[in-house]
């Protein structure tokens, strides 16, 4: 076997052993959208320490203009810092890319910001890296938001 022909059996394998699902699960996208959900939901209630189960241990947050923030613990007190400053809050999620024990979401938020009893609609884009934990639940590894 020719030395290209070697090398793209290889990535062949590693892709199909690390991006497919193991038969019975639900797709990851089902599952992410639900986490989503769910993370809106914490959001939407301040229901701030609703949001500790959906970081992993070592979880990082990194928001625009400000330090990230590391731990579930420190990521529920950054949310919590807001209040219920956001409101409505909407993730879409445009990418899910499985790998292995990872996956990789792209998506779209929308949500009303309130201020001084103003409100305003914002948009933007979040990053975020998951990871299956051993119980099969996926806990958000690394978290980056941005708005428009």
């Amino acid at each position: 076997m020719s030395r290209p022909s070697l090398l793209s059996c290889t990535l062949l394998l590693i892709f199909t052993c690390t991006c497919v699902s193991p038969a019975g699960a639900a797709p990851p996208a089902d599952e992410l959208s639900s986490a989503a959900a769910k993370w809106d939901a914490a959001i939407n209630n301040a229901d701030f320490d609703a949001l500790l189960p959906l970081y992993a241990a070592d979880a990082r947050l990194m928001p625009p203009g400000a330090q990230p923030v590391t731990g579930p613990l420190a990521i529920r007190n950054f949310f919590a810092g807001r209040g219920r400053s956001v409101r409505d809050h909407k993730v879409e999620l445009l990418d899910v890319l499985p790998m292995g024990k990872y996956a990789y979401t792209t998506s779209h938020f929308t949500a009303t910001l309130v201020i001084n009893e103003k409100a305003a609609p914002i948009s933007g884009s979040t990053v975020r890296l998951l990871e299956r934990q051993p119980d099969g639940q996926w806990k958000i590894k690394s978290h980056i938001f941005v708005k428009e």
